[in-house]
């Protein structure tokens, strides 16, 4: 270690890290994912045998075990690995280190805590200062769960008769330690390995006035951001839909089912336009989302293949649409600006025939599946969120949020209750009637 030449080992770290950067995940996610890799780089200043500066390469595997879940703004706790390597003085010297850390993210103030504790290693700093293994032990603040400030200590191995090490360290991590903020998907959402995915969205300038030329920039913003935001994932529930179609198909269902879900794709290919206008006129811009293909199909066999239709219908349809189909509802009633009430009626009528699709097909996979299909079922529907879908308060004036078409926190938590506690005694009735 002590030979590796500073000409290979800074320019190295660089690369690394920023092609850890550069190949970081694009798509916006829902916070159902449990597995994070956050890569990140890190400036250190250490104190012990010798003052050092460092640049580094700080790389996290985090496990989600709390608030691993889609509409979640609390806090969220993970454990997991990580590895370090920093290059030291701009010389030939190193630092290593490798182990396990753990803490919690708070998604409101936006704050976190993680601790870390493991092995590291020093090259030689010089002939009076050799290098060594040691203990390693860390506490760091994460703020917008992007920045790491940290505190590490690097205890020498039993015997070394080095100085202890202590190394004050700021870096910044993307993805986020502990995963992406949390992005509400409202409707059926687009599903890739596991995941739930938005598409990007290309952007043009366009000649012309702005929608509502007098709101204020700040509400501006954060009103093309929401209008954006539900074009992506208005558009995420074309291919979805196209899915369902192909999946149902596959099992054998009734052609009215497969007929209903490629009605909905298109839809949703109308929800999308509707969206994308309301944000592109308040931006001046052309903004098209991108279609993204549909997944790839399960491979389970007709038994395994019912239960995860049941499931996900319920999840999506009964679910996430329903209860998009009332916030569009909500939405509606307040729209003052021109056109967006009456775009939002016809999303809330779309919506609550797919929820109403849904139900069709959870019905028809009660019916073919037996037994397997409704244990899976009363398994997810106690299983369902308890708590209503939930987004960040934006900085935006109030009434001309309410005026084009947006809704605050206490109307989307009373959409998500108000259909969730009318799907679960439905979804209860489907379940005694095959008991």
């Amino acid at each position: 270690m002590g030979s590796l030449s500073s000409s290979r080992l800074g320019p190295t770290l660089c690369a690394l890290g920023a092609a850890a950067i550069l190949l970081a995940p694009g798509e916006a996610r829902a916070d159902d994912d449990i597995h994070w890799v956050s890569p990140g780089l890190m400036l250190s200043l250490s104190f012990g045998d010798k003052l050092n500066f460092g640049l580094g390469l700080d790389v996290r595997y985090s496990l989600v075990f709390a608030g691993n879940v889609s509409c979640f703004s609390g806090p969220r706790g993970a454990v997991g690995a990580f590895a370090q390597a920093s290059w030291l003085n701009f010389s030939s010297a190193g630092r290593f280190a490798a182990g396990l850390h753990g803490g919690v993210d708070l998604r409101n103030p936006g704050i976190g805590a993680n601790a870390e504790v493991g092995w590291t290693y020093r090259t030689a700093l010089s002939d009076l200062h050799p290098g060594g293994h040691g203990i390693h032990v860390g506490l760091g603040a994460i703020g917008g769960g992007i920045v790491d400030l940290a505190f590490r200590g690097t205890i020498p191995w039993p015997g070394d008769e080095r100085k202890p090490e202590f190394t004050i360290t700021a870096g910044a991590h993307f993805p986020p330690m502990y995963g992406e903020p949390g992005l509400c998907i409202i409707g059926r959402p687009l599903r890739v390995d596991g995941r739930y995915v938005l598409p990007g969205v290309a952007g043009a300038p366009r000649r012309g006035r702005e929608r509502g030329g007098r709101i204020d920039e700040t509400t501006r913003a954060a009103l093309v951001s929401a209008w954006q935001d539900d074009a992506r994932g208005e558009c995420a529930s074309i291919p979805a839909f196209l899915a369902l179609a192909r999946d149902l198909a596959a099992v054998g269902a009734p052609r009215d089912l497969v007929d209903r879900a490629l009605a909905a794709a298109a839809d949703e290919v109308r929800h999308t336009e509707l969206c994308a206008s309301i944000a592109g006129d308040l931006a001046s811009r052309t903004l098209t989302p991108e279609l993204l293909p549909s997944p790839r199909r399960s491979g389970l066999d007709r038994s395994r293949e019912l239960q995860r239709l049941c499931v996900e219908s319920w999840e999506d349809g009964c679910l996430g649409e329903g209860a998009a189909a009332e916030r569009a509802r909500r939405q509606a009633r307040g729209a003052k600006a021109p056109g967006i009430g009456a775009a939002l009626g016809v999303i809330a009528a779309d919506e609550a025939r797919h929820a109403e699709l849904g139900w069709r097909v959870v019905q028809w996979c009660l019916s073919e599946g037996g037994r397997p299909v409704r244990e899976a079922l009363g398994e997810a529907v106690a299983a369902s969120p308890e708590g209503p879908a939930r987004e960040a308060s934006p900085e935006a004036e109030p009434a001309a949020w309410r005026g084009y078409g947006r809704i605050g926190p206490q109307d989307i938590d009373a959409s998500w209750e108000q259909n969730l506690g009318l799907a679960r005694k439905t979804a209860q009735v489907f379940l005694s009637a095959r008991g």
